[in-house]
């Protein structure tokens, strides 16, 4: 799935967005005229003229940017959070029911990782630096075309000649940039998977799960840190060569125009009353022309972030048959179809299925759920990460097996109850308990299990 406008769209597609869009506007408007409020303020001081409303007019464009910047603040966050609930919901809904993915482990980490720790940092980082971007661009452009008004039209020449420079040069390294920067998100998840398993390999101190497990993270974290140093001198020449090409021009302009000796005095007081701002524009357009630097980076990354989707929906290879001897009910089975064809109509009854290790009875299951869809559910071998209406962190294993059963049949549009070794870990009394649970159930409804 390519990087269509259905992804913008899980970003941008929020009215918190185009809130916050329209707040960094006003924002940046209002400090865009305090530049002509200052100029006409100087000009009436030295004319001896009515100064004072310009001066009203200055103090406020000073003061009121602040409560529409703040509040761009406040609707970015309501935006990254709507952002990143579409996108998690849009996960969960693509993966919802592709029971092929369920046992495969390289995809199941990818996506955790992605969904559970990456997501959330990256969607953050990302708009945060739209919103960003977005004041540098306004503030530029708005700035320099008020100044435009009041100063020589070379220096408005001098600043696009900048922007040009500094376009060109981006349009140059953007592909190294945005290529690299995709693959070191892709280290850093690997890193970032690599270090969710701290648990297990340093609480139980077994030397070898310990060796191996630090063997493999420092070779993971040395290739993700190598490549993000290298990535950020890359970027950082780049902002060298950038600053030159955003300040040469206009520096050039203003020593000129200065140093001319036919220019008029006012000219001249004009651009020195105006150098600062003049400066802090460029000195914006260079900010913004680093972030341009960024920004094939955060794409690249936001697209790292969209590759959960691809992968749920790549091509599974699901088999068509059991790899070695699998019974139902004491019988062989020849291949799962035939099986799930033949107890479509079934409507009571229970179904044991048994084999080796890596037989393919688990398979099974995962095709039985698929062809029943809804009217089935599965509780697999490890299912301890399922969430239930009940609390049942205080119980033992066998009594949250027999609250989750009673759950299921319990006012569910369920027919089909598809159970993998739910006796693995069960003692005695509690696997007479749910065994005799289930005998019951059997009687109105399909119970489909394996057992040792």
């Amino acid at each position: 799935m390519g990087w269509g406008w259905q992804r913008w769209l899980t970003v941008f597609s929020h009215p918190a967005a185009l809130l916050t869009i329209a707040l960094i506007a006003i924002h940046q408007s209002i400090i865009a005229s305090s530049s002509y409020f200052l100029t006409m303020l100087i000009e009436l001081f030295q004319q001896g003229g009515n100064y004072r409303h310009y001066l009203y007019l200055y103090l406020g464009a000073m003061l009121i940017p602040y409560l529409p910047g703040c509040l761009s603040f406040i609707s970015l966050q309501r935006w990254i959070n709507r952002a990143h609930q579409g996108f998690t919901y849009g996960v969960a809904q693509t993966a919802y029911g592709l029971t092929e993915k369920f046992r495969d482990s390289m995809v199941r980490e990818q996506v955790e990782s992605i969904v559970s720790r990456n997501s959330f940092i990256t969607i953050k980082e990302y708009l945060s630096f739209v919103h960003g971007f977005l004041g540098f661009v306004l503030n530029s452009v708005l700035s320099m075309l008020v100044l435009g008004l009041l100063l020589p039209g070379n220096l408005l020449t001098g600043y696009f000649l900048s922007v040009t420079l500094c376009a060109g040069f981006i349009l140059l390294v953007n592909r190294a940039i945005s290529t690299r920067s995709a693959e070191i998100e892709n280290r850093f998840i690997s890193y970032s998977d690599s270090l969710s398993s701290i648990w297990e390999n340093t609480t139980l101190g077994n030397k070898l799960n310990y060796k191996n497990w630090a063997f493999q993270n420092w070779h993971l974290g040395e290739n993700y840190y190598k490549g993000s140093n290298d990535l950020q001198s890359l970027k950082q020449c780049g902002n060298l060569v950038l600053a030159a090409a955003a300040l040469g021009p206009t520096i050039y302009l203003v020593l000129r125009a200065v140093e001319d000796n036919s220019a008029q005095p006012a000219l001249v007081a004009a651009i020195i009353v105006n150098l600062t701002r003049v400066f802090h524009i460029l000195n914006s357009l260079s900010s913004l022309v680093n972030q341009l630097l960024e920004w094939p980076s955060m794409n690249a990354r936001l697209k790292v972030m969209f590759r959960a989707e691809e992968l749920l929906l790549s091509e599974a290879d699901i088999p068509a048959r059991p790899l070695s001897e699998v019974t139902l009910n004491g019988q062989p089975i020849s291949d799962y179809e035939s099986v799930a064809i033949s107890l479509k109509h079934v409507q009571q009854g229970r179904f044991t299925i048994r084999g080796g290790n890596g037989s393919g009875k688990s398979t099974l299951l995962l095709v039985l759920k698929k062809f029943f869809g809804e009217s089935a559910i599965m509780l697999p071998a490890h299912h301890g990460r399922l969430r239930w209406d009940s609390s049942n962190a205080d119980l033992s294993t066998g009594q949250r097996t027999l609250q989750q059963i009673s759950e299921i049949v319990r006012g569910n549009d369920i027919r089909v109850l598809l159970f993998d070794e739910w006796d693995a870990n069960l003692d005695q009394s509690n696997r007479e308990a749910v065994n005799q649970l289930l005998d019951e159930i059997s009687s109105k409804l399909v119970v489909i299990e394996i057992r040792h």
